[in-house]
């Protein structure tokens, strides 16, 4: 991680030469959209404090429907990000891939507006986990979810690991989130407030994240993920975890979605506006109910 002072975070990234809903980034979540199939996004920025110094972050919500990701492609994507999103993969395994780059690159924005998005890839690693590439940029990580049209991407210097999740809220999904669950976990869900599949998709959202924060995926043992404790917070909820104390997670809902984002503990988040990031959540989810 570079030590040079880093510049002030600008209020709102511009876009990335991409239409976007009148309501998208930071804006009120109020009016009527021209486009009816242009993307919704919402960007936040993150600023962090590690050992006095300054570091930042970029959160952003978009969704988007395949016929707009698939005619804007072009306007966003690296060419090596192009061959990975080919016509012979599955209409839903392609929509997952466009809307997640596409968060990305408004992420990636937040911390770098100058940058053209098709000068930088989000690549694959040896584990899967998405590796941020470019001639202009350096020491960046980036964390990635979507559910449906709905993505989250959060952007962060690689020496500050997070993770994010998204998930729709399932009552069908309560018995199998119940039974990776150990026994201390579910006397947690008890306590929370909400019906039992918001509870439920909160904790398993902190755990994903935890995963991806920790670049293991879902690949060790569900019980090392746990959730230890969780108290209220300005973001929504606020979790520590059984196994790893490093680490403290961020919990939100919006509509039926449920999110989570992970970082480390000793790092200082300082206020951001969690009340419209909620309600951009609320809007997304509500997007995939109504018809364009």
């Amino acid at each position: 991680m570079q030590k040079a002072p880093l510049a002030p975070h600008p209020a709102r990234p511009p876009p990335l030469a991409l239409p976007a809903r009148g309501r998208g980034t930071g804006s009120p979540m109020t009016g009527q959209s021209a486009e009816p199939s242009a993307p919704f996004v919402h960007t936040l920025p993150l600023p962090l404090t590690s050992r006095g110094e300054p570091l930042r972050a970029s959160l952003t919500l978009a969704a988007a429907p395949l016929d707009w990701l698939d005619a804007n492609s072009k306007k966003f994507l690296h060419p090596d990000e192009v061959a990975l999103v080919t016509d012979r993969l599955h209409a839903r395994r392609r929509h997952g891939l466009l809307v997640g780059r596409y968060a990305a690159k408004r992420a990636l924005a937040g911390l770098h507006p100058e940058i053209d998005p098709r000068a930088l890839a989000v690549r694959p690693g040896v584990l899967e986990q998405p590796v941020v590439s470019g001639t202009s940029v350096r020491n960046l990580g980036i964390s990635l979810s979507h559910a449906g049209p709905v993505a989250l991407a959060v952007a962060f210097p690689e020496g500050c690991p997070m993770g994010i999740d998204v998930e729709r809220v399932r009552t069908d999904a309560v018995p199998l989130l119940v039974n990776q669950s150990p026994r201390a976990e579910q006397l947690l869900a008890a306590r929370l407030d909400g019906p039992e599949p918001e509870r439920q998709m909160r904790l398993w959202c902190l755990k994903e994240a935890l995963s991806k924060a920790l670049r293991c995926g879902l690949t060790v043992p569900l019980e090392l993920l746990a959730v230890g404790s969780v108290e209220p917070d300005p973001a929504g909820l606020s979790a520590e975890f059984t196994n790893f104390a490093q680490y403290r997670g961020l919990s939100f809902v919006g509509g039926d979605l449920a999110a989570a984002l992970v970082m480390p503990k000793t790092v200082g988040l300082e206020p951001a506006d969690w009340t419209a990031w909620r309600a951009a959540l609320a809007a997304a989810a509500a997007l995939e109910a109504r018809p364009d």
